[in-house]
């Protein structure tokens, strides 16, 4: 998702994992943010919604454990 907002991004999901603020090196989950898989999703499903584009949920997996490596990865730069 080229041309993707940062100040978009980190501002819901921040308001997703009920954060004030969010860091590149935040751990999406567990010790992290600790954000739910439902919220996550609705988080997801947002960005999509706010930039009417498809986001492939599919190509999020595991290996994404931080808020930077979500980003680089949705951002289309990984």
């Amino acid at each position: 998702m080229p041309g993707l907002p940062r100040d978009l991004f980190d501002s819901l999901l921040a308001r997703y994992a009920r954060a004030d603020v969010v860091a590149d090196s935040d751990m999406l989950f567990g010790s992290g943010l600790d954000i739910t898989s439902i919220a996550f999703t609705e988080f997801i499903l947002e960005l999509e919604e706010r930039l009417d584009t498809e986001i492939e949920i599919d190509s999020l997996d595991a290996s994404i454990r931080t808020v930077g490596q979500l980003y680089t990865r949705l951002a289309g730069t990984a």
